[in-house]
C-alpha cells in the first residue's frame, strides 16, 4: 500500500479503508513500505532529504555490522504534514548470529556507540533512534513493542490518534534507490 495521505490534522490517518480500524491488517498502522515510498512521499524539503539520506546511512552502518534482518517504526514530527528536525525511529532487530551472548552483543553496541546511543545518533544521523533486540525473551520484546505503540500511536502535544510507517531493513538494494533517488538531478542532464 503507497503511504496514506495526511489528514486534515497534518499526520498520517491510524487506519483506511471503510472497514475502520478492524479491517484489514495492511489498512492499518504501521503501513508497511519502501524506502523508496518513504524518500518519494515525503522527502519534500532539503531538510527533509537530509533527514532521509542520514537515516539511510544509519540503515547501511546497521547492516554492515551485521544487523540483516529486522524492521523500523518511523515516526515523529517527520512523519507529520509539519518540517522536522530529525526522525524518530524504532528498529527491532534480530541480532547477527556471531552475537547471540549477550556480552559480544554488549561490546559491539558499546563500540559502536553512534548508532546506538540515542544522543550520538541524534547527533551523527538526525535519528532519535532506538532499539528493540528481537532475540530478547518475549515478554520484554511485547512490553517494549507495547510501549513504542503507545508512544508512537498519538501525537504528543494534543493525544490525536495517528499513523506510523514500518519499513524492512533486509531490503539493501530498496535503500540504494532511495538514496540514489535523493541525489539532485544536474540542470539539463539526466542524473546519474
Amino acid at each position: 500500500m503507497p503511504i496514506p495521505s495526511f489528514s486534515i490534522d497534518g499526520v498520517l490517518p491510524p487506519f483506511v479503508g471503510p472497514s475502520g480500524p478492524g479491517g484489514s491488517s495492511r489498512d492499518m498502522t504501521p503501513y508497511i513500505v519502501t524506502a523508496v515510498e518513504v524518500v518519494s512521499t515525503l522527502g519534500t524539503s532539503t531538510k527533509r532529504r537530509t533527514i532521509l539520506s542520514h537515516w539511510l546511512d544509519h540503515r547501511a552502518a546497521l547492516r554492515a555490522l551485521g544487523f540483516q534482518r529486522g524492521f523500523q517504526w518511523l515516526d515523529g514530527s517527520f512523519i507529520e504534514d509539519k518540517e522536522p528536525n530529525d526522525l524518530d525511529v524504532v528498529t527491532f532487530l534480530f541480532r547477527p548470529v556471531t552475537m547471540v551472548q549477550p556480552a559480544r552483543l554488549a561490546a559491539l553496541v558499546g563500540a559502536n556507540a553512534q548508532l546506538f546511543d540515542p544522543a550520538q545518533a541524534k547527533a551523527r544521523y538526525m535519528l532519535d533512534a532506538q532499539f528493540v533486540d528481537l532475540d530478547a525473551s518475549p515478554e520484554i520484546v511485547v512490553n517494549l513493542t507495547r510501549y513504542w505503540v503507545g508512544l508512537f500511536s498519538h501525537r504528543r502535544v494534543d493525544g490525536l490518534w495517528k499513523g506510523m510507517l514500518q519499513v524492512r531493513l533486509e531490503n539493501a538494494a530498496d535503500d540504494a534507490a532511495a538514496k540514489a533517488s535523493l541525489v539532485p538531478t544536474p540542470i539539463g542532464g539526466a542524473g546519474p
